[in-house]
């Protein structure tokens, strides 16, 4: 019991972190999980991982209304908005978005718990046989290239994947392997770094913040429960589409609803479900279909978990099962971060103002530490691994540059083997 405590509370403290820091409001949890997981236990790691993700997106939104400085990347889509509240609505926005986040955190992880009770190996035995395994992955790979938009450049990088993943599967011929000779010490961190978090960090940011003061005060003001259900609603929908699937919650509850101050509630509260529900495919399928489950799937082959049928395993509590004692949890870490987020707001705002008057400085280390620490454990030497490093984030920048999703290059990295498996077993079924 003290660990789980232990497990919650680490997990609460990376989660304000992430979230009141700009630019790595996701990936430090998983990160952290995939190097330090040691012996933890198949609940700790999904307490810490939702805790953390849910976290992030919690007081993203406290970042970005007392600052204007985005805490997490889907409050981007109202971030003009602010410019035209006074500072008396921008305290009651901060209740308002944070009784939205709560609404939404609760909503969305009875829906994962009740679904995943239905949508299992055990009462739907078919989801683990090849056919439908084929058809899931290929509507996945499929949306991953409508979501990005440029056709060209997303086959491109699913290529790419498809290149350099495969460690294991012999079937697809001595050719492949040679090719993939040119990638010999890469590590999935590598990739995820050079694509995603270094492009992320190093163009985003222009240094300009807002100062705010008196915030100590939060003026209450009436929430509207269908404005709250109805943005729950579209939060867990965009959940389970393959993507930037909280942006994607975000953008469209923002667009159908009027009104500044109910604009941003609504973009918050659905951004908050979809960051739970999203793992509705991965425990249920195995099918991870955004970064943040990419990289818990990753963690779970790492560990050989199969997690769709862990989950229902006795738990330390031996009356509760694994996806039980993480739904707990996961709702007294909500409540927390409700109280922790209508309350001292001028310390926030202090503490955010200061991150970002030094954050360049401060995200050179935390990239820093990331490589240092993901080098010690890979297989390449040093020069070997900045060589990687460097093409990846070559890759990551033009990426950022034309607006174009890395997601479907992680997919298959992280999918590969598994691809080529199911893609060969069709092969030999149809024809």
């Amino acid at each position: 019991m003290i660990t789980l405590i232990s497990i919650i509370l680490a997990g609460i403290f990376v989660g304000i972190l992430t979230g009141l820091l700009p630019a790595l409001p996701v990936y430090i949890g998983p990160f952290i999980l995939y190097y330090f997981h040691g012996n933890l236990s198949l609940e700790y790691l999904l307490i810490f991982w939702l805790v953390v993700v849910s976290g992030s997106q919690f007081f993203g939104s406290v970042a970005t209304i007392t600052t204007k400085i985005p805490g997490e990347e889907s409050a981007l889509v109202y971030l003009r908005d602010l410019d035209y509240l006074t500072l008396d609505e921008r305290r009651a926005l901060l209740y308002q978005t944070a009784i939205g986040s709560l609404i939404a955190g609760i909503t969305s992880t009875i829906f994962l718990y009740v679904a995943l009770q239905y949508v299992n190996l055990d009462s739907l035995p078919f989801l683990s046989s090849v056919k439908f395994q084929i058809v899931l992955y290929t509507i996945t790979l499929l949306s991953l290239v409508y979501v990005s938009k440029n056709y060209v450049w997303t086959a491109l990088l699913i290529c790419l994947g498809f290149v350099i993943s495969p460690q294991n599967n012999y079937a697809i011929g001595s050719k492949w392997f040679e090719i993939k000779t040119l990638f010999q010490g890469y590590t999935f961190f590598m990739v995820l770094l050079g694509v995603m978090i270094i492009p992320q960090v190093f163009t985003r940011y222009d240094g300009k913040t807002e100062s705010v003061d008196r915030l100590t005060k939060i003026t209450r003001r009436t929430q509207s429960v269908w404005l709250s259900i109805r943005s729950t609603v579209i939060g867990i929908l965009a959940g389970l589409v393959p993507g930037p699937s909280a942006t994607t919650a975000s953008v469209v509850a923002y667009k159908i609803t009027s009104g500044a101050t109910n604009r941003i509630v609504a973009a918050e509260t659905a951004n908050n479900s979809s960051v739970i529900a999203c793992a509705l495919p991965l425990l249920a399928f195995a099918l991870p279909i955004n970064q943040n489950t990419l990289i818990m799937s990753n963690l779970a082959d790492l560990k050989s978990l199969f997690l769709p049928s862990a989950i229902f395993e006795n738990s330390f509590i031996g009356t509760l099962t694994v996806l039980d004692i993480t739904a707990i949890s996961l709702i007294v870490s909500l409540f927390i971060y409700y109280f922790l987020s209508t309350h001292l707001i001028d310390f926030y705002a202090r503490l955010v103002m200061q991150l970002h008057s030094r954050i360049k400085v401060l995200l050179v280390g935390i990239i820093a530490i990331l490589i240092g620490v993901d080098l010690y454990t890979a297989e390449a030497d040093v020069v070997s691994y900045l060589t990687l490093l460097l093409f990846f984030t070559t890759i990551g920048l033009i990426l950022k540059f034309k607006n174009i999703s890395p997601l479907p290059l992680l997919f298959t990295i992280i999918l590969g083997d598994k691809l080529v498996w199911l893609y060969l077993q069709a092969y030999k079924l149809y024809f």
